[in-house]
């Protein structure tokens, strides 16, 4: 028998960005010389990094461009990955899982980082040809062959920043976009209306149209799509759609499994699901009735995780202030706390260079900020805010005009 085959094995669920990321810490920890490590990953393509998506879409980037663990990269770490392995079923009580070919593997400990789904709306028309979401590799792929000598529009449901990622995408592709989007504003859990409106223009430029405060009522054509009608009765030609209306926690393993779920797999502060041996990560857990889509927060879960399977002493995962950092269409965007936070607001707007800065002050302290365009000094403010620092009344209008300025003030 191979020391190999004489480690305890360690099988991973899912090769998305949570699991990358504990991989790597893994690798940090030396966790390969204690563990025999095999990923299995239902997508047939590499680990790649989902948030350059829209740029895979608009060909601007190659799958190769963005794909950081290949099968040369798992066999340099002395990983076993199976590209294309979907698991159907995970036996808690015998310690093993079962592949979509029926091959039953063992395991010592188990993590499940099975991610999310894309959300489709429950309407007349959602099952035509040409509906689409935007979620992963293969979406991109999908979206890419669209004609885009039909001058009809693509119609992209939803303004977060996956809808906006779509709508970039497609448009560098040559394709009519049209968003549409029930708030009054795009990026509407990040941003105010102001900077909404600023972001928008900026998007606008590069042949996006929108249309806010509207609800998609149902999807028609026969087979295809052929048009969209919204709530307050417009009809918009269409050639495809694209769903980008939220995400749920993929928990359909857990279930079957027996594991404790809510909205997603329950795990402790060591990220521990319900059962011995089985952990959860990344998009598919929830912790203290919260589910996580942000990298920060996922990217703390896996530290904790990989020094909780290596035996280590360490703190648990607790709730952290996180802030948003995102770029979109080539526009740099940040904020962190409530968009339309109440409080003393400080605002800097240059719209001619597509700058926009507010800060919002509660008891003299930093309780929320939206910087778009200019993100310079982000980090900087994202640590008074955490720190809870006291802003004179001499230092606030310093605030807008970064770091360097303010500590001269200060002095």
């Amino acid at each position: 028998m191979s020391a190999q085959t004489m480690k305890p094995k360690l099988l991973i669920i899912g090769l998305g960005m949570a699991s990358m990321r504990l991989l790597d810490e893994l690798v940090k920890s030396q966790a390969t010389q204690h563990y025999a490590i095999e990923v299995l990953s239902g997508e047939s393509t590499a680990g790649y990094n989902r948030i350059m998506l829209s740029y895979l879409l608009s060909g601007e980037k190659t799958l190769d461009n963005i794909t950081s663990h290949n099968q040369v990269w798992f066999d340099q770490q002395g990983i076993k990955v199976r590209f294309g392995c979907k698991v159907v079923s995970l036996d808690t009580q015998s310690c093993c899982l079962t592949t979509h070919d029926g091959e039953v593997l063992d395991y010592d400990q188990c993590v499940i980082a099975t991610g999310s789904q894309a959300q489709r709306l429950a309407i007349a028309g959602v099952d035509l040809a040409e509906v689409h979401c935007f979620r992963d590799g293969s979406d991109a792929a999908t979206l890419q062959q669209l004609d885009s000598s039909d001058r009809r529009p693509v119609i992209v449901i939803g303004a977060g920043l996956l809808g906006l990622e779509a709508a970039y995408g497609l448009a560098m592709q040559g394709h009519q976009v049209t968003v549409v989007h029930r708030s009054d504003r795009i990026l509407s859990q990040q941003l105010d209306f102001n900077a909404g409106q600023q972001l928008q223009k900026s998007l606008q430029k590069q042949g996006i149209n929108f249309v806010l405060n509207r609800q998609l009522d149902e999807i028609q054509g026969a087979q295809q799509v052929t048009a969209v009608r919204l709530n307050r009765g417009e009809v918009i030609e269409a050639k495809a759609v694209v769903m980008a209306v939220g995400i749920a926690p993929n928990t359909t393993l857990a279930k079957q499994a027996g594991l404790v779920v809510n909205r997603g797999i329950w795990v402790d502060g060591w990220m521990q699901t319900s059962a011995k041996q089985v952990f959860a990560l990344g998009e598919c857990c929830e912790f203290e009735h919260q589910t996580f889509g942000l990298v920060a927060p996922i990217y703390r879960q896996a530290s904790v995780l990989a020094k909780t399977l290596c035996g280590l002493q360490n703190p648990p995962f607790v709730h952290q202030a996180n802030a948003t950092r995102l770029k979109v269409s080539g526009v740099e965007v940040f904020s962190f706390g409530e968009p339309n936070q109440q409080g003393d607001h400080l605002v800097f707007q240059d719209p001619t260079q597509g700058i926009y800065r507010k800060l919002v002050l509660v008891e003299g302290r930093i309780a929320s900020a939206i910087l778009l365009g200019n993100t310079q000094d982000a980090n900087w403010l994202f640590e008074l805010h955490q720190q809870q620092t006291p802003i004179s009344e001499q230092q606030r209008s310093a605030l807008l005009f970064g770091q360097a300025y303010f500590e001269r003030i200060a002095a």
